[in-house]
């Protein structure tokens, strides 16, 4: 064999092994005839629940339905039952703070079911606080003050019904779950009335018949509940 053909088959064999060495077992996907080897395992990602962004709908638009039961402080067991529906409208002023304006009322029911002739109206400008914003399980704590007048359905007068009007004051907890506009609620309210405006000069009948809880004398303040349950759109 001529030099020249010994420099060749020398250079071969280096270049073999250095290829040989420098494979990995990892890198081995296959031989000659094709068939597969084998292959580095490959991790599972498992994708996390996407996050609420709970300022993306500040809105908010809610009407709930329900029972509100109230009687004097000087008389607890003398207790008024009303079935109530509310309007509220809710802003999201930070994530876990929610400003709320709601407005209801509705009419006295009698231990027979019956309508009685007392009605209840209010309106509250309230203060929520939420906890688990971003769950679809979330609930919250609420303060708020307003006003209510409970009197006759008879009664009509602008200014009767302004003087049988009382400051009141609400506390309360709820719970909601929410999908992605829309959530069902229920919430438990505890509410305090002060004196009416126009206070207790004499007790005022009307038709003839009892004087209603908002108007008798001299019943200072009342007290009592409410229990609603009621749906939300988010916008």
């Amino acid at each position: 064999m001529t030099a020249m053909g010994k420099l060749l088959v020398a250079t071969l064999l280096v270049g073999s092994t250095a290829t040989a060495l420098a494979k990995t077992p990892g890198d081995d996907t296959g031989d000659a005839s094709g068939a597969p080897g084998m292959v580095a395992p490959q991790p599972i990602v498992i994708a996390a629940p996407p996050i609420r962004d709970v300022m993306a709908d500040r809105w908010a638009v809610g009407l709930s339905l329900g029972g509100f039961s109230i009687s004097p402080d000087s008389a607890p067991d003398q207790q008024t039952q009303f079935d109530v529906g509310e309007l509220a409208l809710r802003f999201r002023a930070t994530p876990h703070l929610e400003l709320e304006l709601a407005v209801g009322g509705g009419a006295e029911t009698l231990s027979d079911g019956s309508q009685g002739d007392t009605q209840v109206s209010m309106g509250v400008l309230a203060l929520r606080y939420r906890f688990a914003i971003e769950s679809d399980w979330n609930w919250w704590l609420m303060g708020g003050v307003g006003e209510g007048v409970i009197d006759s359905k008879n009664v009509t007068d602008g200014a009767q019904l302004d003087a049988d009007t009382r400051p009141l004051g609400e506390l309360g907890v709820g719970l909601e779950h929410r999908w992605d506009h829309f959530a069902l609620q229920a919430e438990l309210e505890a509410v305090g009335m002060g004196q009416r405006k126009g206070g207790y000069d004499q007790p005022v009948a009307v038709d003839g018949g009892a004087a209603p809880i908002g108007r008798t004398a001299p019943q200072d303040t009342l007290s009592g509940g409410a229990l609603t349950i009621g749906a939300t759109y988010y916008f």
